[in-house]
């Protein structure tokens, strides 16, 4: 289930562990902060392109007119407040990706014994793994759907434009 229950991610801990053989306890820990480390870096651009498309909205929504007058057709401010919105969700579930909430090895003892003092930590990275591909899955079908949505109107208008000078073009000629 997604974001319940002690064992979440514990699924990934097996996978992790049966990729690598015979793996110690070590080289899963690795791993797991390894994913973490690529989610990271994947959210981190998501969420420049989040920044960018946002600004661009922005502008668009602040300064309508003059952007009107520019390219001959008008955007609803509607769309344009929906989409900033879909934007913010997403760079907001990257924020969340790339944060850092606890202490390396943190569920570890002080003094390990043996494998078993880290299954604590490798259970609780499991769970953050998890967690954190969720968000990213989440941010990505958000920042996909405002820009699908701007691809929409973008054309939408763009054809509305040009079918107008193709008619004025029409009855020019005629």
């Amino acid at each position: 289930m997604w974001f319940f229950g002690r064992s979440r991610g514990a699924d990934i801990v097996g996978k992790v562990i049966a990729l690598q053989g015979f793996a110690t306890t070590r080289d899963s820990l690795s791993q797991l902060y390894g994913i973490l480390t690529i989610l990271d870096t994947k959210a981190t651009g998501l969420l420049t392109v989040d920044a960018l498309f946002i600004a661009i909205l922005s502008a668009f929504l602040v300064s309508g007119e003059t952007v009107a007058k520019l390219t001959k057709f008008s955007v609803p401010s509607g769309i344009l407040e929906f989409q900033l919105f879909l934007g913010a969700v997403s760079a907001f579930l990257c924020l969340l990706v790339v944060r850092v909430t606890w202490k390396f090895l943190g569920k570890v003892p002080n003094n390990p014994a043996a494998a078993a003092s880290f299954n604590d930590e490798l259970q609780w990275l499991a769970n953050v793994v998890d967690d954190r591909t969720h968000y990213y899955g989440m941010a990505w079908w958000l920042a996909l759907s405002a820009f699908v949505l701007t691809l929409a109107w973008w054309s939408w208008c763009y054809l509305a434009v040009g079918a107008v000078m193709i008619v004025a073009w029409l009855i020019g000629r005629g």
